[in-house]
């Protein structure tokens, strides 16, 4: 039977994964077969399939009923969904993660790391709220007092040329989540758009408590799609798919700031979609480095009018886009430390930087300057001696180590 002849009910039976023998390498496809094929992970309904951005559904379903007839391609057993399966997050499957590393001594990360991002990697499916350990009602600054203290710890960057082995793939998706759960769980009308699409899909009674972010609850019965609720759903899945196709027009005219804001919304419309949220990990990063440069140029230019006060306020504004930028974080540091006369602050920052180039002779002194000023001459010595070892002529480090 082909794709015209079935119903809309038995299209969203069916469930496509790829047969035992199947070697897809050995296939002669398109780029946008090639895509289709790589969704095809036998959890994925046909239904999730047709949604797929750039792909046009009838080319979709001919490809899966010719993949079927040539046996690359075999369907899960009829019978309608679940309601609770319906809105249940589809998993998505990452190529890159196809094995779970286990903890391994050798690598230049310690093992005590390597466990906390095995334990966080297998929390990624929890609420938002769970995944930052802050309450389901908790503040924006709450949130991103949280965000920050995670990114300290999982943010890729502080590996910066280590070899994390295949630790590095796992980190990558662990922070990716992490960013994912901050960026909008921070937005206040994201944020409660999510909860109403979430209350409304969980048929939640009048006075009971919102869902969780980032979360789907089950339905209790069946939902007629004629229903005044069933409508509204439909209304929000449509609308989420308008933001969607939006952000897939902008992210191919690299308008990375732009396709991150629509893919924001489609996830508030539709937040058990897991095509959005895959496409917002893939786009934020981008719309974060752009957004980090325009503080850069803003910070430079407020240093060249020798406004410190407001330079130090866009450096430590950038920072939250790109936590390990060395030269930021230096730059900060003096900033917190002349400036601000915040020696916690200007030590975080002058590590940060330290920690990213451990051979820039111009960190270690100012590290070794902040330890000077807070007191800690053991510590300022250390640091010093590094300085004037990395770079003989400096002055500066071989004064401040002489008042030693």
């Amino acid at each position: 039977m082909r794709a015209g002849d079935r119903t809309a009910s038995q299209q969203e039976e069916r469930v496509p994964r790829l047969a035992p023998d199947c070697d897809p390498t050995g296939l002669d496809l398109t780029p946008a077969q090639g895509f289709l094929l790589s969704r095809i992970d036998g959890l994925t309904p046909e239904s999730v399939l047709l949604q797929l951005g750039g792909l046009d559904p009838d080319e979709v379903r001919r490809c899966l009923d010719d993949w079927s007839s040539e046996g690359l391609v075999v369907f899960g057993k009829g019978g309608p969904p679940s309601r609770s399966a319906e809105s249940a997050p589809v998993p998505v499957v990452d190529e890159a993660l196809d094995r779970i590393p286990t903890p391994d001594p050798e690598l230049d990360l310690p093992v005590k790391a390597q466990e906390a991002i095995l334990e966080m990697y297998e929390r990624l499916e929890r609420p938002y709220h769970e995944l930052l350990g802050v309450p389901l009602d908790a503040d924006t600054r709450t949130v991103k007092r949280a965000y920050f203290g995670l990114s300290k710890e999982y943010h890729p960057d502080r590996y910066f040329r280590r070899d994390i082995g295949a630790f590095q793939p796992l980190l990558e998706r662990v922070f990716r989540k992490i960013v994912e759960a901050y960026e909008l769980m921070s937005d206040p009308g994201v944020r409660a758009e999510m909860e109403r699409s979430l209350s409304g899909e969980a048929e939640a009674p009048a006075g009971a408590a919102g869902s969780a972010p980032g979360a789907a609850k089950p339905r209790s019965r069946p939902l007629s799609p004629f229903s005044s609720l069933g409508r509204l759903i439909a209304k929000r899945r449509a609308k989420a798919k308008g933001f969607f196709e939006a952000a897939m027009v902008a992210g191919g005219e690299e308008r990375w700031l732009e396709a991150t804001g629509s893919l924001r919304l489609a996830i508030a419309f539709d937040p058990a979609n897991a095509l959005y949220r895959e496409r917002f990990g893939e786009v934020q990063p981008k719309a974060h480095a752009i957004r980090f440069e325009q503080l850069m140029k803003e910070a430079d230019s407020a240093l060249s009018f020798r406004d410190r006060g407001d330079a130090l306020r866009l450096f430590e504004e950038a920072l939250h886009f790109k936590p390990y930028d060395p030269e930021a974080n230096h730059t900060a540091a003096r900033l917190a430390w002349l400036v601000a006369e915040d020696l916690r602050k200007a030590k975080e920052y002058a590590l940060r930087a330290t920690e990213a180039e451990p051979d820039k002779g111009d960190y270690r002194r100012t590290l070794g300057q902040i330890y000077q000023a807070a007191g800690f001459a053991a510590n300022a010595r250390r640091e010093l001696k590094a300085a004037v070892r990395l770079n003989p002529k400096d002055k500066e480090a071989r004064a401040a180590l002489k008042s030693l």
